[in-house]
């Protein structure tokens, strides 16, 4: 996307979105929203269910155990809110853009700009920080400000990076990353091991920007932030399929695979093949050799491709 094109969409839709809950597998029940809506239908026969695409996500746990709740045998559209848990993450999602035309440093695909959607992390969440990492500077010790997070009193747990094509509706989903919890692990790690040869080592002996004991750092990473480690990469494609398809109005969203993503972004090192393998699977994208219209179309990406050998991208099926 051209710089302007970002911030145009950012001003439309406001720099801080709405609150996002997210519980595990929260992404199965909005598919069945989903493909309700698209099928205008208000209700899914439980045999309709199983039997369709969407069939794989009745062995999970949140749809599996509240198929009981329909004695009609039918899951009306209306009352699947109504099985949503009671334990849930909260965050607020923001818009930035992301990019200069630097391809070697931007790592995206036409070597334009990107919205980026950020998953930030509750005030609550921000009172627990807080209170046991006690960092003394307000860039946090487990961010990164080379990378796409919040610039105001917000703290990033993660973002997805986007292209958006509104003539070809289209979406390109390049990337979805998190620091904080990668970070945070690796410093308590770190503090461990030095303290398996000096057992009085301190945390700001680590990482100087943390003023806690090593008994509040060990419980901010270990109780709090275990929660997210479980979530963070379902909770960050499920909000950024949801804003693609409610607030952009876009259906065809399309995703990297990870040897052509790997290519085409000029991607320094390897980031975790899950996320370009099993999540994407997971939420029903489908690998196959078409490309994005807009991505083939373009005269830069045009050429990446072709010096890609098979290039193969997921798309998720509208």
């Amino acid at each position: 996307m051209k710089h302007e094109d970002v911030k145009e969409i950012i001003s439309c839709l406001g720099g801080e979105k709405q609150v996002f809950h997210y519980f595990k597998d929260r992404y199965c029940l909005d598919s069945i929203d989903y493909a309700m809506v698209r099928q205008e239908k208000s209700a899914f026969k439980v045999s309709e269910l199983k039997s369709s695409k969407l069939g794989r996500f009745t062995s999970k746990p949140i749809v599996k155990d509240r198929l009981k709740y329909f004695g009609s045998g039918e899951i009306q559209q209306s009352e699947l809110a109504l099985l949503w848990p009671e334990t849930r993450e909260s965050f607020v999602l923001g818009l930035d853009c992301w990019g200069k035309a630097d391809r070697g440093w931007d790592q995206t695909t036409r070597n334009q700009c990107n919205l980026v959607l950020q998953l930030n992390f509750s005030q609550q969440h921000i009172k627990d920080y807080l209170r046991l990492v006690k960092p003394n500077d307000s860039y946090g010790p487990f961010e990164y400000r080379g990378h796409p997070i919040s610039r105001c009193d917000r703290k990033t747990m993660s973002w997805v990076r986007m292209d958006i094509d509104f003539d070809t509706n289209e979406v390109l989903i390049e990337e979805i990353q998190n620091d904080w919890l990668r970070n945070a692990r690796r410093v308590l790690n770190r503090l461990r091991k030095r303290r398996e040869k000096a057992p009085q080592t301190k945390p700001n002996q680590v990482n100087r920007f943390i003023d806690a004991n090593y008994e509040e750092l060990e419980q901010y990473v270990e109780n709090v932030l275990t929660p997210y480690d479980k979530i963070w990469a379902e909770a960050s494609m499920t909000a950024a399929i949801n804003f693609i398809r409610k607030d952009l109005g876009i259906n065809n969203i399309y995703y990297h695979s990870f040897e052509t993503g790997i290519q085409i972004k000029q991607v320094c090192g390897k980031p975790p093949r899950s996320m370009y393998t099993k999540l994407p699977k997971q939420f029903g994208f489908e690998l196959g050799s078409e490309a994005p219209k807009f991505i083939a179309e373009d005269k830069n990406s045009k050429r990446y491709l072709k010096a890609i050998k098979d290039p193969m991208f997921y798309r998720l099926a509208s």
